[in-house]
């Protein structure tokens, strides 16, 4: 245990120096009283965090299996709540709307119970942006690091063993260069998106919030007007394709920058996404022509604004470019969207492409053989390959996801909310796109829908269960708390 309180307290300690960032704008802004509470929150946390790292340096630290699960979810459930302070304590809100606002933050959901931002302090509106941005970087990580290695819900090993090479049972030193490394990619991306930003007009503070909002496909934008208002046609388009990044392998982009086009035109995933995202912008497109009319708008501005919602839905980010965009198509529709969502080892929520990728092809060979009984078939979706042992993990991950929704929206509808809200609130939160239940469907489906303001503590804690849960693979968790596990101990 003592080697998961070290990395526990390494993570903390990070996160509480990130604070220097939001101090830097409160400073910048002229919030000076906010700045200087940042700097107490700064001092105390790296007192909590940094005593135990200086007791325990230079020990030698190998984590167990289950010490790698219970270091997971002791990092995503206690950082979340001591990042929840700044939010109550600076804004007056109650201490369960703090841990709503922090835990959608941290899980890149998106959802909030602010009314509007337009009152709060910049430098604590980047601090929820940045808590978003580092949420999506740690969720890398956890990935990578953690769930990959352990093969949890399909996961696969061979690609985070073999391109990557680091898992929590190696050396100290070489997680930290990893780490390091991927932390550069991952900061070099936001940059050239805040670049790409700034060069289409977009004023310095939005620049960097979207950036890291698109990169980390969260939902946390710094201002309540909708996104065509505050960025042009070009800044749309920079959104857009860094979503895409956001939803695809961290393995696809590896490819791309090692110029390894063999592998690269094999990684289905990717392409899928892409496609997706092509297939829904033109639904998008053309919905809109239709509603609106052709004079409506300019073709280029169509067409923009329906791949940057969908692109959105896919990398399951929420954002829309316009009040009530999403509700162009059939709720059920997009429902089925994030429910995918993007691909594995990205910053995006949702089941993942390879999954259903791997589902569809056993399915399709099980219908194949019931006509070819001796027929033998290869299960692959591009370069994966589907053997039984995968098969079980990924069916098993889709049940327990399955299920978990059920009871989500049932629980949510036991507190007051619709059957339809309850389902897009608990999917929406789930796969951790969360601004998608606010998107207007009360006017799309003819029935008022509670904001998420609106809900009991009861509700928006059931919300931030799902959250967690959609962020870090049901199955781990299961893992975690099996108490049949913990009898043989």
């Amino acid at each position: 245990m003592l080697a998961v309180l070290f990395y526990l307290a390494c993570v903390g300690l990070f996160f509480t120096l990130s604070l220097l960032g939001p101090i830097l704008v409160g400073l910048l802004a002229n919030e000076n009283a906010e700045a200087v509470r940042l700097g107490f929150y700064v001092l105390v946390g790296g007192f909590v965090f940094g005593t135990p790292i200086l007791a325990m340096l230079g020990r030698l630290r190998r984590i167990p299996q289950i010490g790698r699960l219970m270091l997971m979810f002791l990092v995503w459930t206690v950082l979340p709540f001591a990042a929840a302070l700044p939010f109550y304590h600076m804004m007056e809100i109650s201490f369960v709307d703090a841990l709503f606002e922090s835990f959608s933050s941290f899980t890149t959901a998106g959802a909030t119970t602010a009314n509007s931002v337009s009152e709060w302090p910049q430098s604590l509106l980047f601090w929820r942006v940045l808590l978003q941005w580092l949420g999506g970087y740690l969720t890398l990580l956890t990935i990578i690091l953690i769930l990959a290695p352990m093969g949890v819900g399909g996961l696969t090993t061979r690609k985070s063993t073999l391109s990557i090479g680091a898992d929590l049972r190696a050396s100290q030193d070489r997680l930290l260069v990893f780490s390091i490394n991927l932390g550069l990619l991952y900061a070099t991306t936001t940059a050239l998106c805040s670049l790409g930003f700034f060069l289409t007009g977009t004023r310095a503070f939005h620049a960097v919030s979207l950036a890291m909002a698109a990169v980390s496909t969260g939902g946390f934008v710094p201002f309540d007007r909708s996104l065509d208002q505050v960025i042009g046609v070009g800044g749309q388009v920079i959104f857009a394709l860094f979503l895409i990044v956001g939803a695809t392998s961290v393995f696809w982009h590896r490819m791309i920058f090692k110029g390894q086009w063999g592998a690269l035109l094999r990684h289905r995933e990717s392409y899928s996404v892409i496609i997706v995202v092509l297939i829904v912008g033109i639904a998008f497109a053309a919905t809109s022509v239709v509603v609106s009319g052709v004079q409506a708008q300019a073709p280029i501005t169509v067409l923009v604004q329906g791949f940057v919602n969908a692109a959105s839905l896919v990398a399951t980010s929420g954002v829309q470019t316009q009040p009530g965009y999403f509700t162009l198509l059939p709720l059920v529709l997009v429902l089925f969207i994030l429910l995918v969502g993007g691909s594995a080892f990205s910053t995006s929520g949702g089941l993942k492409h390879y999954r259903m990728g791997g589902m569809l092809v056993q399915s399709w060979n099980e219908m194949d053989q019931l006509i070819y009984p001796n027929a033998v078939r290869s299960s692959h979706f591009g370069s994966e390959q589907f053997d039984l042992e995968l098969m079980k993990a990924i069916w098993s991950f889709f049940v327990a996801a399955i299920l978990i929704l059920a009871f989500g929206t049932i629980f949510l509808a036991t507190t007051g909310i619709p059957f339809e809200g309850a389902l897009t609130a608990a999917i929406a939160a789930f796969t951790t796109a969360g601004p998608v239940y606010d998107a207007g469907w009360s006017v799309a489906v003819g029935q008022e829908w509670p904001t998420i303001s609106e809900f009991t503590d009861t509700a928006k804690i059931t919300l931030v269960v799902l959250m967690l849960l959609g962020r870090l693979e049901i199955i781990a968790l299961i893992g975690l708390f099996s108490l049949q596990y913990w009898r043989n101990r």
